[in-house]
């Protein structure tokens, strides 16, 4: 170090001053010294050191000691080998001294020792082998305090766990130090003292993750004798502990306890009868343990231990509750509803009297309930398999008991049954992936929602006598669990809701004395922040999700206190009460859209006058919000949300306000302005003004409450204008749709300078190729010119190079952006329109040549030609120009013309002809067409087919006979062919008649001979790409006509043919199409394609087990894009596939063959394209399909998938684990431990040291996969959104496990000085800008 010899010299000699002060300055200085980098001490120095600190350990002042302690730790880091060994023996010698505040010292150092000694370093291998005998020998004195040496062997087992089993305590004795351990510590068990016990119990919870087998089995076999002996002495103290100690085995080496789960359920379900509630109690933590960690053994006992757990759930043997009588009661009060009301009434009183009523310091019954509470929720949500069974029996319970008088259990009761609804939840979610009405019924999510629906009266009725009583975490809890119902039911309170709102105005309450002497006997007003913020997030959830009626007889409840929060100084509440406020504007005047986030629909303004009552509502929200806006020292968050609520206020409510037109002209629209300068507000205030150009009072009519005018042309579009420059990207899409909406609403008023600015400002968004923004700029461009063509100026602006060259350009570079299907591709054709309609013939022949020129531009990607065809064909049909159709006819049949014009020819042709009959005035287009299948250029032949596919669409009774033939003929040209029928069939499927849903499709006349053509055609084909086409042709085909077509596809499933059978497979895979768009007539075969293929799917699915590898891959397609696009139709059939399934993610060593190459030989995997299919479906399913998933079977396929030798797969994988850690975090948790191997083995892939810079890239993809995985993983299991770790948070995060292995691993890859350190850091910075998906809303899915 820096310190020269003499100079820590000097400082060791003031430690031996009588002046406690210096010696402390003198202590304090060496540790500065300690702490600099540099070289270390010499050995002499270094010695003096030691004896020094360890002297200043017994020093007579306090504050030196624990500066002595402190010092302990960047000494034992940085001395030598040697050094640690002397300290460890000095502080071995204070744990055995007599005085009692030196043996405490000496704890603590030794603790601290242990802590910071370098794992894996010959120094902590030297200290253990010194320091574990000294334990041992201590725990093994009778005379010696033993608390310490427990926890520091504890300690040990933790840092050094690997190392204990390498060594020995006694050379002659071969057992290592584990045995010698084990054999110390389990008379413990035993011991009087019950802090002892504890301690012991946790010591060997984290001895036994380093144990072998043999040893465990010992242990476990000691335990079970150890309590049948206690059983037998009735010793319920100690035989709590040997329970305990079965439960933290259970979370610590949860494999190897599974093995005696049978053994041991008997046992603790015997127990639980004794008549004792701490062993009780013991034994549901440990049934809690077994559920979570050991889920396949104990799926046998899953109905014993939910007996069990309802009926200790009701246990409180010295306090009658009435509960026997609850049945007749319930009936009592459905037909007295008098009796009812006078209950409610006296609510409070009695709520008083439940909590105060009975009270006994010795009475343990309570947490015997809360344990069997504990245990009811891990098993549901655990066992997702059992859900609808859960309301039979667990629901119902769980209802009555939320009249619990202990508030601690009757929290963890309503916390239960939260769980419950999240898991409903879960299961319906699965539906709405469905298609349809008749096929989301056959959900089993909707069946369990219905359940819970039914439940929702009786629910309702217990749950508001409680929320009306003086408990704050009962009345949180409550409104979290009213919050997830309405969430779940989408609604579902529409008949309960006023049970809840005396409860809903007190817990709003700002004046205790004010809302007491409103409510005289109702419930007691509490002003609690974290109550009145989940009072504030119920009501945001379940006012858009009722029908407004529900709430307009208590609107007279619910403003006042909505108002008064607003104006509240606390910002959280404040924010939360404005979002209220905004849900509460669309009760009194809703419009079409209820929900907060959705652009407004536009309305006539309503006709029938509002009531007083109302219109004092709308006034006190508008004052009270207005001010909040005006305020300009305010949250960020406060600020945009009340800008939100003025907006929605003036939107719907204008005419309600009091606000006269005039008003908002000169105060409020300034005030918006202002905002929308600050670059804080600015990107709501960009919203909240497309907001009120959507208003049906918004316009420039004489009398209209909202006119824009008046900043319009000042300053709001040159702002928006402005924005369209900056970065911020959603700032960009919000003044984009602002700027439309203006334009809508006043684009006939605005001034031609200002659309100029519009129109030259706007292309500038174009660089970005952003296929979000690009559909957006170019749609304002089109709603510009529509409502400002009668200026020349501005056409002439929107035909200049800046505007109508910009876009010509952005097809030209980004061809992807306007490509088939996409917004961009609809926004430019309707641009295209809309200039010709109000430019004329002059602006036709102008666009056409700018078009035509660039698609002359020399080395133009081909991709970038369908959209410049596109774009000519809108123009000319639009146009209707056919004399420039002849033209492109002309250059298609002409021999010598360029192959870039003949491409664009045959397109411009292709699209024209889709809408246009042509065969009239091009009689023998089709013959040039066909001419061309002979063409040397492969884009040619293909441009034909797809020019003559959509030409028969102008006519099929005249071209449809024409390819039938042709096909039938066969040859070269068949191909083609078919890809011209396949157009055909597709096209003609997507633009089925949209209003007579019962009109047959034109193709129908033809599809019989189509389809006999086709199926026949199946064995014949030898292309994989031909057999594609006609897959698919046969999918669209049997969509139409499901009766017919679909059992003929049934029976090539059983054709000796591969080729048949991957070819029937993969067309059922081609009839997974979204349907939401189509006709009403496609959208009407599909639905009763669905049903049809429901009752057979598995038969074409079974093929996963067929012979042949490329029939199992397509199978595997198939099932990945029906679990995708329509899971409803697999999820009743996935336990005879999942097995199907989990087979093809196996390795197959009869699919690796070894390659030859010269001196090298290289194994090639057949089989991996299908592996990597089938864990890709696997991952679909878990997102689409997880109420069918065996989760723990899942799980094993996910662990052998991360030792994969294929890296994609791999990082699949590690991709599923973020998956899962969100949607099965306790099942994951069970099985975390036996993840770690994998993860640390990707962790430690490096690159070859010949390897190219590809193959470096993706071995860094792979560690960055790794980090991000084990990063995602911990942050949810440990509860950590940065470093940290601690087995205590898993316990608190999935309740009664912990994962002790994968908690050494994170902490190891979470440290400093880790090898990856700069990769975790750098993946860390992405993973904690992502919103932590473990939070209270979070579905526990296992």
């Amino acid at each position: 170090m820096s310190a020269s010899a003499y100079q820590v010299a000097g400082l060791l000699d003031k430690l031996k001053h009588a002046d406690s002060d210096l010696r402390f300055m003198a202590l304090s200085d060496l540790s500065n010294e300690l702490s600099k980098e540099g070289a270390p001490f010499d050995e002499v120095t270094e010695r003096k050191f030691v004896a020094a600190v360890v002297k200043a350990l017994d020093d007579t002042n306090g504050e030196v000691q624990n500066l002595a302690v402190k010092i302990l730790a960047p000494l034992v880091r940085k001395g030598r080998d040697a050094t640690v060994l002397e300290v460890v023996d000095r502080l071995c010698d204070l744990l055995v001294h007599k005085k009692d505040d030196l043996r405490d010292i000496g704890a603590i150092g030794m603790k601290t020792v242990v802590a910071q000694v370098p794992a894996n370093s010959n120094a902590a291998t030297n200290m253990v082998k010194r320091l574990v005998p000294k334990l041992i020998a201590l725990l093994m004195n009778p005379t010696a305090v033993h608390f310490d040496t427990i926890d520091i062997l504890s300690e040990i087992t933790v840092r050094f766990g690997s190392m204990l089993a390498e060594h020995s305590a006694d050379p002659s004795n071969q057992s290592s130090f584990t045995r010698q351990i084990q054999d110390a510590l389990f008379p413990y068990l035993s011991n009087p003292r019950p802090a002892i016990r504890k301690r012991t119990v946790a010591a060997f919870g984290n001895l036994v993750v380093h144990e072998s087998d043999e040893l465990f089995d010992a242990l476990m076999h000691k335990t079970v004798t150890e309590m049948k002996e206690k059983e037998g002495a009735e010793d319920y103290d100690r035989l709590k502990t040997f329970v305990g100690l079965i439960g933290t085995l259970a979370r610590f080496s949860a494999r190897r306890v599974g093995n005696y789960v049978d053994t041991l359920l008997p046992l603790l379900i015997a127990y639980v009868a004794f008549d004792n509630d701490e062993l009780r109690e013991a034994c549901f933590q440990t049934f809690e343990s077994f559920i979570v960690r050991c889920p396949t053994e104990i799926s046998a006992h899953i109905p014993e231990i939910t007996k069990v757990s309802l009926e200790y759930l009701k246990h409180d043997p010295n306090y009658d509750d009435g509960e026997d009588n609850d049945d007749d009661e319930d009936e009592e009060m459905e037909q007295d509803a008098d009796a009812d009301d006078e209950m409610d009434e006296d609510a409070d009183e009695e709520g008083d009297d439940d909590e105060e009523g009975y009270s006994d310091d010795e009475d343990m019954s309570w947490k015997v309930r809360r344990a069997s509470a504990k245990t009811l929720s891990s098993i549901i949500s655990t066992r997702t398999e059992l859900i609808e069974s859960f309301f039979d029996n667990v629901a119902p319970t769980l209802v009555k008991r939320f009249k619990e008088r202990e508030e601690s259990v009757r929290v963890e009761i309503l916390a239960t049954f939260i769980t419950l609804i999240r898991q409903v939840g879960a299961l319906h979610g699965v539906s709405g992936g469905a298609g349809n009405a008749a096929a989301k019924k056959a959900v089993r999510g909707i069946q369990v929602t219905t359940l819970l629906q039914n439940l929702v009266g009786k629910l309702s009725k217990t749950l508001s006598k409680e929320l009306n009583g003086k408990s704050v975490p009962t009345r949180q809890s409550g409104f979290i669990l009213l919050r997830e119902l309405a969430v779940v039911l989408e609604g579902g309170l529409q008949d309960t809701f006023g049970q809840f709102v005396a409860s809903i105005e007190a817990s709003l309450a700002t004046s205790t004395t004010e809302a007491a002497k409103k409510h005289g006997k109702g419930p007691k007003p509490i002003n609690n922040l974290n109550l009145k913020i989940e009072v504030l997030d119920f009501l945001k959830v379940a006012l858009p999700l009722h029908h407004p009626s529900i709430f307009s007889p208590y609107l007279q409840n619910l403003v006042p206190p909505i108002v008064a929060a607003i104006s509240g100084k606390f910002f959280k509440v404040t924010s939360e009460a404005l979002v209220v406020s905004v849900e509460l504007v669309k009760v009194i005047r809703p419009f079409s859209s209820n929900h907060l986030d959705d652009a407004m629909v536009v309305e006539e303004v309503p006709s029938t006058p509002a009531s007083p009552k109302t219109t004092e509502y709308i006034q006190s929200l508008y004052k009270t919000v207005f001010a909040r806006v005006n305020v300009a020292d305010l949250d960020v968050e406060v600020k945009e949300r009340a800008i939100l609520a003025l907006v929605t206020l003036l939107a719907q409510t204008v005419d309600l306000t009091g606000v006269s037109a005039q008003e908002v002209q000169s105060t409020v629209l300034p005030l918006l302005i202002e905002r929308l300068r600050n670059e804080l507000t600015r990107l709501t205030t960009v919203k909240g003004f497309k907001t009120l150009c959507e208003s049906p009072f918004c316009g420039s009519q004489a009398g209209a409450l909202l006119d824009l005018q008046s900043v319009l042309e000042t300053s709001l579009v040159a702002e928006l204008c402005s924005f369209l420059k900056k970065a911020n990207r959603g700032l960009k899409v919000a003044s984009l749709g602002t700027l439309t909406s203006v334009f809508t609403k006043y684009g006939s008023t605005v001034s031609e300078q200002t659309t100029l600015l519009v129109l030259q400002e706007t292309p500038a968004v174009f660089a970005d190729t952003d296929m979000n923004v690009f559909p957006l700029a170019v749609d304002l461009l089109a709603v510009i010119v529509d409502a400002r063509g009668s200026s020349s100026a501005v056409l002439a602006a929107a035909k200049d190079a800046t505007v109508a060259g910009k876009i010509v350009q952005v097809i030209m570079e980004g061809p992807h952006l306007v490509g088939y299907g996409t917004a961009g591709l609809d926004a430019l054709v309707a641009f295209w329109r809309v200039l010709v309609v109000k430019g004329g013939v002059a602006f036709f022949d102008e666009m056409v040549a700018l078009l035509t020129a660039a698609a002359e531009t020399k080395g133009l990607a081909k991709s970038a030609f369908r959209p410049i065809a596109q774009s000519l064909a809108a123009l000319i049909v639009e146009a209707k120009a056919f004399s420039k159709l002849s033209e492109y006819v002309a250059k298609v049949q002409d021999a010598a013309a360029h192959e870039n014009a003949s491409y664009l020819a045959l397109n411009v042709i292709g699209e024209v002809g889709r809408s246009i009959d042509l065969s009239a005035n091009h009689p023998t287009l089709q013959d040039s067409l066909l001419a061309l299948f002979n063409s040397p250029s492969e884009e040619i032949k293909h441009a034909a087919a797809f020019a003559l596919g959509n030409v028969a669409l102008g006519n099929l009774s005249i071209y449809m006979p024409l390819l039938i033939k042709a096909s039938k003929e066969g040859g070269k040209r068949r191909y083609l062919i078919l890809v011209a029928l396949k157009e055909v069939i597709a096209r003609s499927s997507s633009t089925s008649n949209h209003s007579k849903p019962h009109v047959d499709s034109p193709l129908k006349p033809y599809s019989k001979d189509l389809w006999t053509l086709l199926f026949s055609s199946t064995e014949q084909a030898k292309e994989e790409g031909t057999r594609t086409v006609i897959a698919e042709c046969l999918g669209k085909l049997a969509v139409q006509d499901p009766a017919l077509y679909l059992p003929e596809l049934v029976s090539g499933v059983s054709s000796e043919s591969s080729a048949v059978r991957s070819t029937v497979v993969l067309a059922i895979r081609y009839t997974f199409t979204d349907a939401s768009g189509a006709g009403a007539a496609l959208h009407a075969s599909v639905v009763a394609f669905d049903e049809a293929l429901s009752q057979v799917i598995v038969q074409f699915l079974r093929l996963l087990t067929d012979a042949d590898l490329s029939v199992r891959h397509i199978a595997l397609a198939t099932l990945n894009s029906a679990a995708h696009n329509k899971p409803y139709l697999i999820i009743d059939t996935l336990p005879e596939l999942l097995p199907l399934l989990y087979q093809e993610t196996m390795i197959r060593e009869d699919l690796i063959r070894t390659v030859v190459m010269g001196p090298f030989k290289h194994k090639v995997d057949e089989g991996l394209d299908a592996r990597k299919s089938a864990f890709e479906c696997m991952y679909t399913l878990l997102e689409r399909c997880l109420s069918k998933i065996e989760i723990f079977a899942f799980l094993d396929r996910v662990a052998a998938g991360l030792s994969d030798p294929a890296q994609e797969i791999r990082m699949l994988n590690h991709t599923m684990l973020q998956r899962l850690v969100a949607t099965s975090p306790a099942a994951l948790a069970s099985r975390l431990d036996t993840m770690v191997a994998p993860l640390k083995e990707a962790l430690a892939t490096v690159p070859k040291t010949n390897a190219v810079k590809q193959e470096i890239e993706k071995v860094n993809e792979l560690v960055r996969s790794s980090v991000r995985a084990v990063l995602v993983v911990g942050r949810v299991l440990l509860g950590l959104s940065g470093g940290g770790s601690g087995a205590a948070g898993v316990e608190a995060s999935v309740g009664g496990g912990s994962c002790p292995a994968f908690d050494e691993f994170y902490r190891m890859v979470k440290a400093p000085g880790y090898a990856l350190a700069e990769v975790v850091g750098s993946v860390g910075v992405e993973v904690d800008a992502q919103p932590l998906v473990r939070g209270k809303n979070q579905m526990d899915l296992s």
